[in-house]
């Protein structure tokens, strides 16, 4: 599996916190982005680039439907949910109103519905998922709060990606960013509709298979497109 061999630049880091911090000062990495203006969440418009990025992975012999859920309401969901502390939030309703999430854990699925690197987490995954990262990650006293209230979206061997549902350290920026759990604690995308557009792009590209993107360059190139000034290098 080398979909994570490139999950750090050639000088080794993300943004993670050494750009973005956790101290109450604003850092280089925001002050460049505090006029970022992502338009409003749009439950439509990300159902749409899930619907997109499905047929993009089936248009390459991955028949990703097999292994996804039936969609669940918001009155189910809240009940499903019942182990998570914090707000499920309309990003997270709107995810699961479209698919219930992968049924099986990717080491059991022929084609996962992968994002880049982690799968989409059925309810039943999310919560075994949410507490094995915070039995180890959560533990850490300065990363606890948030993590605490950051609702795992996707999830591969130990690693996470999140939702945070309350005000998180990382950059006061990006509300409601994807952020990484993973060697680290790093914001990935600036956020959900941003990330399936990212992943829209990378598994349209003739040149993505099964392993992922072949050309690191390209998959760079496509995830600025989508979240510009994303990485340390770029400040």
């Amino acid at each position: 599996m080398n979909r994570r061999k490139f999950i750090k630049l050639v000088n080794g880091t993300f943004i993670g916190t050494q750009v973005t911090g956790c101290s109450g000062n604003i850092t280089t990495f925001e002050k460049r982005h505090m006029n970022i203006e992502l338009p409003e969440f749009s439950k439509q418009n990300l159902h749409l680039q899930l619907d997109r990025l499905l047929k993009a992975f089936e248009s390459k012999g991955m028949y990703v439907s097999d292994s996804l859920l039936p969609s669940i309401s918001e009155v189910e969901l809240k009940k499903k949910c019942s182990w998570f502390p914090g707000e499920l939030i309309e990003e997270i309703v709107a995810l699961y109103e479209w698919k219930g999430g992968q049924e099986k854990d990717a080491w059991e699925s022929e084609f996962p519905f992968w994002f880049r690197d982690n799968s989409f987490c059925s309810i039943k995954r999310a919560e075994i998922e949410y507490k094995s990262m915070m039995a180890s990650y959560g533990t850490y006293p300065p990363d606890h709060e948030m993590l605490k209230f950051s609702f795992p979206i996707a999830s591969f061997n130990g690693a996470w990606y999140v939702i945070p549902t309350k005000k998180h350290s990382l950059n006061s920026a990006l509300k409601k960013p994807i952020i990484s759990v993973f060697e680290g604690i790093d914001i990935y995308f600036y956020s959900i509709e941003k990330m399936v557009e990212t992943c829209v792009e990378w598994v349209e590209h003739e040149k993505y298979s099964i392993e992922g993107l072949s050309l690191q360059s390209i998959e760079m190139e496509i995830w600025r497109k989508h979240n510009p000034g994303i990485f340390s290098q770029e400040i």
